[in-house]
């Protein structure tokens, strides 16, 4: 028995939550709406999700704060677990945390670094008020970069981000994401270190997958879209995957071409990440892949709470792909073909 996980208690939680969240015909529903407030009528009619509701001050829930409030479920859900663990499995369970915190973040330096107005921001806030240690206050009333970056002083952020410039921020928004994304799965495979051998190898495997598919989209991007050298692509990858190993993470990075990039990833994984999705959407090979890498694997440790809090995120990124969807008036039939749910 761990004394530090109520398993069978935290197992039976989120069998009962994946089961109300969202179903097949709930799928088929959302893609027929064609404004925000049915899709959110629809979601305060779920049990699952209504309580990220419960705090609005009024109905007018416009697309931004929609988002929010799913981005702000997948805390409060990870909030709620965290009552099932203590000593090193809360302290790996809080890591998650960091990705709403990393969202936060990087939306306050983007309105800062444009000089744009920080009023009523906290309204698109999405990280955890209970767990958090930074001083939010103290953050908004920076009025540069540099100033923000100072702020962060003394947390795992302030490393990564003490050079930052307002022209890099303007410039380079890929270099803040990285880097950011570097104190994410730096801290989740070290935290993963202090768990039992059999959890830690699954927490492993688990995380070190997603940082497979994480680099390549990455890599991927910054091939077609960034002029950077192979050598600063390699400094802004992940370490720490399951089958791409640094020498691969290398050979990826020096790709001479899109072509030579995609056949060493279909050599590597052993699957064609790629197939079916153009070349703009490969955020949506990422998502499906995970979705279906949690699907064919179950677990009876850890693994079954990290691979909920993933297929949280998958399902909160496939409403906002729809919330998308409805602003520009996408067709039915092409809206499915962005989500990782395949309907």
């Amino acid at each position: 028995m761990n004394p530090y996980m109520a398993y069978e208690a935290v197992n039976t939680k989120i069998i009962s939550r994946i089961g109300n969240i969202l179903q097949k015909e709930d799928w088929d529903k959302i893609l027929g709406f064609t404004t925000v407030d049915q899709l959110t009528v629809f979601l305060k009619s779920k049990p699952a999700i209504k309580k990220a509701f419960e705090d609005l001050k009024n109905d007018n829930i416009h697309r931004d704060s929609l988002e929010a409030i799913l981005g702000k479920y997948k805390t409060i859900e990870i909030e709620e677990l965290l009552h099932y663990f203590s000593g090193p499995y809360k302290e790996f369970v809080k890591t998650m945390l960091i990705e709403s915190e990393i969202a936060d973040l990087s939306l306050i330096l983007r309105k800062i670094s444009r000089k744009e107005d920080l009023q009523d921001i906290e309204k698109r806030f999405v990280h955890s008020e209970n767990y958090t240690n930074l001083n939010y206050n103290k953050l908004l009333s920076s009025k540069s970069v540099v100033q923000f970056t100072d702020n962060l002083k003394d947390s795992p952020y302030y490393y990564g981000l003490k050079t930052l410039s307002n022209d890099d921020a303007v410039k380079r928004e890929f270099h803040i994401e990285m880097k950011l994304q570097l104190v994410l799965y730096k801290t989740l495979m070290a935290k993963a270190e202090n768990l039992k051998t059999s959890d830690m190898v699954t927490a492993k495997n688990i995380i070190g997958f997603k940082i497979d598919l994480e680099n390549i989209q990455w890599i991927y991007r910054a091939i077609r879209f960034y002029d950077i050298s192979p050598e600063e692509i390699l400094v802004y990858s992940l370490e720490g995957g399951k089958k791409i190993t640094y020498s691969r993470l290398k050979n990826l990075c020096y790709s001479k071409s899109k072509e030579e990039f995609k056949k060493l990833v279909i050599s590597y994984l052993k699957f064609d990440l790629f197939k079916g999705v153009s070349d703009s959407n490969t955020d949506i090979g990422i998502d499906y892949n995970m979705y279906n890498y949690l699907k064919n694997n179950s677990y009876d440790n850890i693994g079954s709470v990290i691979s909920y809090i993933y297929m949280l995120g998958i399902i909160i990124d496939d409403l906002t792909s729809v919330i998308e969807g409805i602003k520009y008036n996408v067709p039915r039939e092409k809206l499915k073909s962005y989500l990782a749910h395949r309907i």
